[in-house]
């Protein structure tokens, strides 16, 4: 029994080829029998052949089976094996398969986790990918053996090649000064889209007029024929132009008006609104330069009781008053009195002096029709000139001064 166990022991740890050759040596063993009993039975009486025979044929046989019981075993092993390894990597590989197989190495991992910091970044297209950072120094982490491969998400390797999106407020379309403008004149009243187009060739107004008092010059200007020297005149004297915006027809768009603050102290009758220029638009609202003055010709916005009522379309609660110094070259001196329409300044009355009478005192006129036209106008004394005059009351003007540097 022990020489049998030790004989199956044996088969079942031999390999597949060592089987063989004791399958194949079993066979020419029973060939070599075969050839024996067949040269006995020749010999034999049938007695001693059945006997011989059988005892013979019996021991060979249960040896024969125990090396086949054994044999079959072993292929039984191998097929069971076999097919849970086929099992594990679902079927047999084909040519292609082993060909494009690819090898993974695994990487032992240590007892001890740590948990990585995690980082979030946006992408430029506004992706956000949560990439983990390296351990910590002290903790338990493993690199990647060189062999092992390693696969990268697309949205990893987009955080890594983008950069983090950078949000840029919108540029706006208009320069600073007309930025400025338009948020001055908002703090008096809404507009559309017209009356901001209107505003904004205000803001180029003003920029020209800083440029010419700047180079003392209006060369290349657009409105270089119209703007006042006298600005140029007056910042050299010290005074501070500016720029004040007035609805002075009641229509609802601002003029612009370009002077500066005169004092001339209490004497000679204190402080004063000078105004040399005046900007504003026609029916078709586009800009055009109502009036231009200088030294010895300045502007005020006046008002006056008669002035408040409605005149067309228009409420004409101010008034502009054109105020003319005679000097060497004329001794003319005037007052004019206008409303302003969509077609310029609209005279209403006037006054002025020209010549000398018996008295050796100028001569003053009255007229409603004309400047500087005595076949037009009246001769009023000088205190109905003077009552007139006094009926106008110059209004104060906050102008803001240029931005020159």
């Amino acid at each position: 029994m022990n020489s049998k166990k030790k004989i199956i022991e044996t088969l079942k740890k031999a390999d597949k080829a060592s089987v063989e050759r004791l399958m194949e040596e079993q066979a020419r063993k029973e060939a070599v029998f075969a050839r024996v009993q067949e040269k006995n039975a020749a010999d034999h009486n049938d007695y001693t052949d059945v006997a011989e025979g059988v005892e013979k044929y019996e021991r060979k046989i249960s040896m024969t089976k125990m090396i086949s019981m054994a044999a079959a075993m072993v292929v039984l092993i191998g097929a069971i094996g076999g097919g849970a390894y086929l099992r594990r990597n679902k079927g047999p590989k084909t040519p292609d398969d082993v060909l494009t197989a690819t090898t993974t190495t695994s990487v032992p991992t240590t007892e001890a986790v740590t948990t990585a910091p995690v980082t979030t970044v946006t992408g430029k297209n506004g992706s956000v990918v949560t990439v983990t950072s390296a351990a910590a120094s002290g903790s338990a982490a493993t690199a990647p053996d060189s062999s092992t491969t390693t696969t990268t998400t697309a949205a990893v390797t987009e955080a890594v090649n983008e950069k983090p999106a950078v949000t840029t407020a919108p540029q706006s379309s208009y320069t600073k000064t007309e930025e400025k403008v338009l948020a001055e004149i908002r703090q008096y009243s809404q507009f559309g889209e017209e009356a901001e187009k209107v505003y904004r060739e205000y803001a180029r107004i003003i920029d020209e007029c800083c440029t010419m008092i700047r180079n003392m010059d209006t060369s290349g200007l657009k409105y270089g024929d119209d703007l006042s020297t006298g600005l140029i005149t007056a910042y050299n004297g010290s005074a501070n132009p500016g720029y004040e915006f007035t609805d002075v027809n009641g229509d609802g768009i601002m003029e612009l008006l370009l002077g500066f603050n005169a004092d001339y102290g209490a004497e000679y009758g204190g402080t004063d609104s000078i105004i040399y220029n005046i900007f504003s638009v026609n029916a078709d609202n586009d800009v055009f330069c109502v009036a231009s003055g200088g030294i010895r010709s300045s502007y005020h916005l006046c008002s006056n009781p008669k002035f408040n009522r409605m005149m067309g379309s228009m409420q004409h609660i101010t008034c502009i008053s054109n105020e003319v110094v005679g000097g060497a070259v004329t001794s003319i001196n005037a007052n004019y009195y206008y409303r302003l329409s969509y077609n310029g300044l609209d005279l209403v009355e006037g006054i002025f002096a020209s010549g000398l009478d018996e008295n050796n005192k100028p001569i003053n006129y009255y007229t409603e029709r004309a400047e500087y036209d005595e076949s037009s106008a009246s001769i009023i004394s000088e205190d109905d000139a003077r009552e007139i005059t006094d009926g106008y009351t110059h209004m104060s003007v906050e102008f803001t001064p240029f931005e020159l540097y």
